[in-house]
């Protein structure tokens, strides 16, 4: 790689390939025209770049230990100052207001204020009614992310992505928790206004070793020692996708990064992890594929000493002020918590990894970051930050509880004000005239029933009477509850009830209520954009890359409808690391299960009504989707599958149809019959009426009836043959209707 680098102090301007520049002079043709304090030009050839002493090649830096201890300090120190500074003050009032809890810069938390200092749990409510929303949106089926191939003529990517879709399903519903995973992260959009996670794969394995014996039963040993000897069988710890949250003070990137993709855009990322020290200990005995430890070796008194020792407000601020910081607790032993940098940087336009120990102990070399993540793009990292609300060019957005924090307070403010106002209605407020023999205990006490001791019950003390505002404090507090549930998107019941006139319709109560989940499905469009396809697309490749599980390749394989028709033999690396594209099916406007499914049905009416789409139709996908909708997993429960459909029609077409089936079969056979005499019996009266014309006629013209048969061209015969079948079919008429009657109605 051909890099050259010009350091400015501490800042690295690297390029692909740096053009050499030439120094010329202007006085070179005329030296005498040089002023006494001009200097000549550098020599090209002798002159060093600014910052002379540091290494030209930027890589060389990547083998020093000091420069990589410097680089850690340097980035987390800067990324702390600009967090402590802007952000972390933010974070504390809003996780207050997430637990119920005014924040520290009010005259609430004061230990001498003796007013009302109640929180009224408004910020809870909406935050938790939003995280329902979510899950009954995005968790309403099972076939909540559809994986198709980018090229749908391709036959291989086909059976890639179904496999790989049912990989993932397996991985999400039974192997890691999901829901939780989704639902934390979504709520760290709403408190601290961004969501990270770090998508990987964990695979330990440890060597045991297993004793070897000979035939005879006896354990084998070294001739020369005398030791026993054994095999050396590989054990699997872990061998699992990992998608983990992050929490937001511990991910640190730069602050002039793209807003719209911080954690693959900014220079730099550090990413604390807080772990045992016995965990960081064996993290060190294990050795890589390379044969070489993945840690350096350090004592455990080197790794405790190395934790981090400095006050975390956000920390702080989550557990709660009555709660100690877990972090600062300090046994010095196997299980004190220390903290684990994996820092990221850019080196000469690649990311380059390594591990430290706090900022002091060096734990790892570096490494191209696609050498330690290769199922990664160039330019990808294993990290995503995801989002509920856009704020153009602010890598911090303000959340929901941010948004809202300034009406909570006023909310708080008048709630705390009215129930102050009604201690004072019920509990009055007294002159006391100084000097006076008064006794002052039983008059602040003021117990029901009891009494006060003075000299002059007229002169000694003036009793003040407080007027009771309640009313209009009540309107004002439900104008800002509504002004609140505007902002956030909250439809709210009892701000419904509230805000309702005797002139609201139906219809314009439904308008409401579908313009505030207008705003709740924007947030979560916000949030499926940013943060649940990204990290399902990484997921997607950590199993292209790493999934071995034998069992839940045969799983999705013999699950794979496309595989049966079309593969052939194991599973390969092959068939799974094809170009897919993900999807979460999650639209706008699907928070409401009710309209939800009016439109799914809707849909499905106006797509058969087109030719040739009925029979096109997936009925057991429609009847998951519908079921799914509304609170069940599928519809798996309520109709057969084809193999057990297939089985009862053979089953029935072995035994016969069971009795009532029957009953009403026999039923249509004799309304059948019926409806044959009606008609036999209408044909025979009209022909015997035709008969009785025709002898009319011929006795009229004086013929005999053969004559007339004669000439209208009829056929005596023929004639005769129809007043048989019709005599006929009037006969078993007569022999059905008395077979009813003596069998019953079982027949």
């Amino acid at each position: 790689m051909d890099i050259e680098t010009v350091n400015q102090g501490d800042a690295q301007f690297l390029g692909s390939k740096s053009r050499a520049i030439k120094f010329t002079d202007p006085y070179e043709n005329n030296p005498q025209d040089r002023a006494p304090g001009d200097s000549p030009p550098p020599d090209s050839a002798n002159s060093s770049h600014v910052g002379a002493g540091e290494d030209e090649n930027p890589l060389a830096n990547l083998e020093s230990e000091a420069w990589l201890l410097q680089k850690a300090e340097q980035i987390y120190s800067d990324s702390t100052d600009y967090m402590e500074s802007n952000i972390s003050n933010v974070w504390a009032v809003n996780l207050a207001h997430f637990h119920n809890e005014h924040s520290s810069d009010t005259a609430y938390s004061r230990k001498d204020w003796r007013r009302s200092r109640v929180f009224r749990p408004k910020t809870r409510a909406i935050t938790k009614a939003q995280e329902a929303t979510l899950a009954a949106a995005a968790f309403a089926t099972q076939d909540y992310v559809d994986i198709t191939a980018e090229d749908s003529t391709n036959e291989a990517q086909n059976v890639s992505a179904d496999i790989n879709k049912r990989i993932l399903q397996y991985r999400l519903d039974r192997k890691m928790p999901w829901f939780q995973t989704v639902m934390g992260a979504y709520q760290d959009t709403k408190v601290y206004g961004i969501c990270i996670t770090h998508q990987y794969w964990d695979f330990q394995q440890d060597i045991r070793l297993e004793p070897a014996f000979s035939k005879f039963g006896g354990p084998i040993k070294d001739e020369m020692t005398g030791a026993p000897m054994g095999y050396e069988v590989p054990v699997v710890r872990s061998d699992k996708l990992c998608v983990d949250n992050v929490a937001p003070e511990n991910f640190r990137f730069d602050p002039m990064c793209d807003w719209r993709d911080p954690a693959n855009s900014s220079p730099y990322i550090v990413f604390m992890r807080p772990m045992y020290a016995g965990d960081v200990l064996n993290r060190m005995r294990q050795v890589g594929p390379d044969g070489k430890p993945v840690w350096k070796k350090h004592t455990l008194s080197a790794v405790t000493s190395a934790r981090r020792e400095d006050f975390d407000r956000t920390r702080q601020a989550r557990e709660g002020d009555r709660r100690v910081d877990p972090a600062d607790e300090q046994q010095g032993n196997e299980y004190t918590t220390v903290w684990v940098h994996m820092n990221i940087i850019r080196v000469g336009g690649d990311d380059y990894v390594f591990w430290t120990l706090g900022t002091q102990l060096l734990l790892s070399m570096p490494e191209l970051l696609t050498k330690a993540f290769p199922h990664l793009a160039i330019g990808e990292r294993p990290f995503v930050i995801g989002k509920t609300t856009i704020e153009t060019h602010r890598n911090y957005p303000a959340g929901d509880v941010q948004q809202s924090s300034g009406i909570q307070r006023e909310i708080n403010s008048i709630a705390n004000q009215r129930m102050d106002n009604v201690k004072l209605v019920l509990n009055k407020r007294y002159y006391v005239r100084r000097g006076s023999q008064v006794d002052l205990d039983a008059l602040i006490r003021n117990v029901p029933g009891g009494g006060v001791m003075m000299n002059d019950p007229e002169k000694d003390v003036k009793t003040i009477d407080t007027r009771d505002v309640t009313s209009s404090s009540y309107q004002e507090q439900g104008l800002l509850s509504a002004e609140m549930d505007e902002l956030l998107g909250n439809a709210s019941q009892g701000d419904a009830q509230n805000k309702r006139n005797p002139s609201d319709t139906a219809l314009g109560l439904v308008e409401l209520s579908g313009s505030a989940n207008a705003v709740q499905d924007y947030s979560i469009r916000i949030f499926m954009e940013t943060w649940m396809e990204p990290t399902l697309r990484q997921s997607i490749k950590l199993i292209q890359y790493y999934e071995t599980d034998q069992v839940i390749l045969n799983i999705a394989a013999q699950g794979s409808e496309l595989w049966q028709k079309y593969g052939q033999g194991e599973l390969t690396d092959e068939i799974l690391r094809q170009d897919l594209t993900v999807r979460v099916n999650l639209g706008i406007g699907n928070t409401d299960p009710v309209r939800r499914v009016e439109r799914l049905v809707f849909a499905v009416g106006k797509v058969g009504e087109l030719p040739g789409m009925v029979d096109r139709m997936k009925p057991g996908e429609i009847g998951n989707e519908i079921f799914g909708t509304l609170g069940y997993k599928n519809s798996s429960r309520f109709f057969m599958t084809d193999e057990e459909f297939t089985q009862k029609q053979q089953e029935q077409g072995e035994q016969g149809p069971p009795p009532e089936i029957a009953v009403k079969l026999r039923e249509l056979e004799i309304r059948e019959a019926d409806n044959q005499a009606r008609d036999a019996r209408e044909n025979l009266s009209l022909n015997i009426d035709r008969e009785l014309r025709m002898q009319e006629m011929a006795l009229k013209q004086n013929l005999t009836m053969q004559q007339m048969y004669a000439k209208l061209g009829i056929d005596e015969l023929k004639v005769q043959k129809d007043r048989d079948i019709a005599a006929l079919k009037e006969r078993n008429k007569v022999t059905e209707m008395n077979l009813k009657r003596v069998m019953g109605s079982g027949v």
